[in-house]
Formats: C-alpha cells, structure tokens, sequence
C-alpha cells in the first residue's frame, strides 16, 4: 500500500513538473518568440535543471510540438463544464468560441505562440500540430451540423467552410489583438464576429 502511494506522488509530482515546464515553453514562446528561447531559458523560468526538460523531451523541437496540444486540453477543460447536454447546439457553438477567446485573453503568451509564431509557419503542418487543430476545428463542424439538423441554420450550408470562417474570423481578430498592443477588448470583438457569422448561418 505504501509503495503504491509513493509511486502515485511520483506519477503525480511528474505530471506537475511537466506541465510547469511546458506553461514555462508557452510564456517565453510567446514573449521572446520561439528561434530566440533557449531550453537553459525555459528551465530557468520553470526552476527546474536543465537536465529534467530532457526527461520529458528529445529536444527544443518535441517541446514546441507539445505546447498547443497541452494548451488545447487545458481550454477543453475549461470549456467542457460549460456545455450542458442536449442544450441548444448553437448556444454550444457560441460558448465553444468565446471561451476560446476568454482563454486567449487570460493567456495572451499562448495566443501570441500559436497565432503569430506557429499558425503561419511550415510547423503549422507538422503532425502532432495538425491532429490537435483538426481535432479542435471538428468540434465546431459537429455542432454547425447538429445546428442544420435542429433547423437553426441553413441546409445549404456547408459545415467545413462555416468552420473555416469562425477559425479564420478567431485567427484575425487575435492576430490584430496581440499586434497591436491589446487596445480593444478581445472577448468583446469575438462576441462580435460570432453575430455576424451566426447571423450569415441562420436559417431565418
């Protein structure tokens, strides 16, 4: 009994020393730029021996690769809660995607890392990147086609290129944010962008 609750605090003091270097990854990434932070400024930043990034990752490279799928599951988290079953599929939509702006908002570095170093780079396509965005982008096609189904939206509307519309409208409205110092209020403007498209959907 005793061994298996000093393996679960190893487990678990392990997962929290990899999370901390990887929300570390995602502050100096997102400040300093991807090319220009070291992994001797990223241990520092988390307190941690250089030595013990390697416990967790090959290299810099497998670092940057782990930081939207980590990213991504601490917005499901927070977006999961949210999301009453069997709610209306558009009020779904709506929460999806300002939530995702509200996360954006708390943690400007990460929105600053993915927008602005890693979406517009040849790394966008690298395969673990890609499953995370697609598997992230899947959940608006979801809810644009239960969103059909209920009568809420058009039946004409094709669900990949409404996604593509909210993912590209949440891409500008970010990148516009960061680039230009923060002036507006982020939440607002995608409360802003989700009308308007919401509106081009609809069925009425």
């Amino acid at each position: 009994m005793a061994s298996s609750t000093t393996l679960k605090l190893k487990q678990q003091r392990s997962r929290e020393r990899r999370e901390q270097i990887l929300a570390a990854a995602t502050k100096l990434f997102g400040e300093k730029g991807i090319d220009r932070t070291s992994l001797t400024d990223i241990a520092a930043t988390a307190k941690v021996p250089l030595s013990s990034i390697y416990d967790y990752f090959a290299d810099k490279r497998a670092l940057v690769l782990e930081v939207p799928e980590e990213n991504f599951a601490a917005l499901y988290q927070r977006t999961e809660p949210l999301l009453s079953k069997g709610s209306d599929p558009v009020e779904q939509l709506k929460i999806t995607f300002l939530t995702n702006f509200e996360y954006i908002s708390e943690n400007p570095s990460w929105g600053r890392v993915f927008f602005l170093e890693i979406w517009p780079s040849v790394i966008a396509a690298e395969p673990q990147i890609k499953k995370a965005v697609d598997k992230y982008a899947m959940r608006y096609v979801q809810l644009i086609k239960q969103a059909i189904r209920a009568g809420s939206y058009r039946k004409n509307l094709d669900p990949y290129t409404a996604m593509s519309l909210m993912m590209g409208g949440m891409c500008h409205v970010t990148a516009v944010w960061l680039l230009y110092g923060r002036r507006y209020d982020l939440v607002k403007k995608g409360k802003a962008v989700f009308t308007t498209l919401d509106s081009g959907f609809s069925n009425n």
